[in-house]
């Protein structure tokens, strides 16, 4: 007979259908970063046109025409390269269909916190190549008090509050302009994402956890029944 008893049944209870939950979500997990593994790699293979009709999708590649403003300079603050100290450049790009916030790269700081980087822009308006950049971890909305200075230092990038700073639009997205044109110098974000091998590693765990909970419940559940039998029969002897 099969005696586990109430408790053992209880824990098992609670736990057996969290971990076999845990091991499907890490499932699927994996299958939507295949998923978004294989579109940052189609965004990056090809170039399509950035225009009124285009919504731009995250880490496609675009060639869009546009000019840069190169009054409103923003410097996201504490970017490292290569083991250095310095800011990322951001700036609008005005477009015949609107504005985009872009990253014009990385620019070394002065070692002098009081003393910013002089950032020199391209004039007049130009073909860029960029690649959609959506908001991340990174990048954030936050509450950054912006100043009123030019080149203007932030923590955090944030399209809404930036727009109105400038007393513009919200844009119509973020893009990561590539390194080799005009002004732009070396790019430091790169797509992360966390491989689907991995996610289905977790899963694997879980589904152990799940199988190793059943042979503790089983074994416990035997074992008590083979005492219970053994007492039963010493008192009968």
């Amino acid at each position: 007979m099969f005696r586990p008893g109430w408790r053992l049944t209880a824990f098992v209870g609670v736990f057996l259908p969290l971990f076999v939950t845990l091991g499907v979500w890490q499932l699927n997990r994996a299958d939507q970063k295949t998923q978004l593994v294989a579109r940052i790699e189609a965004g990056q293979a090809s170039v399509k046109s950035l225009n009124r009709r285009t919504e731009p999708q995250p880490y496609q590649r675009y060639a869009v025409t546009g000019r840069l403003s190169t009054e409103r300079v923003w410097l996201l603050d504490n970017r490292t390269h290569e083991g250095r100290v310095g800011y990322e450049v951001w700036a609008p790009l005005a477009t015949d269909h609107g504005w985009y916030l872009v990253s014009l790269g990385w620019v070394s700081g002065t070692g002098d916190r009081q003393r910013l980087p002089e950032v020199e822009l391209p004039d007049g308006e130009r073909r860029w190549i960029g690649q959609s950049r959506p908001l991340s971890d990174s990048i954030v909305l936050g509450e950054t008090p912006l100043a009123d200075q030019w080149p203007q230092v932030v923590q955090r990038i944030q399209p809404q509050a930036m727009a109105e700073r400038m007393q513009m639009p919200e844009p119509k997205g973020l893009l990561q302009l590539e390194a080799g044109q005009a002004g732009v110098g070396p790019v430091i974000w790169t797509p992360t994402v966390m491989s689907p091998e991995r996610h289905q590693g977790y899963a694997v765990q879980w589904f152990a956890m799940t199988v190793v909970l059943l042979m503790m419940y089983g074994y416990a559940g035997w074992r008590r029944s083979d005492r219970g039998s053994t007492s039963t029969t010493g008192e009968n002897e």
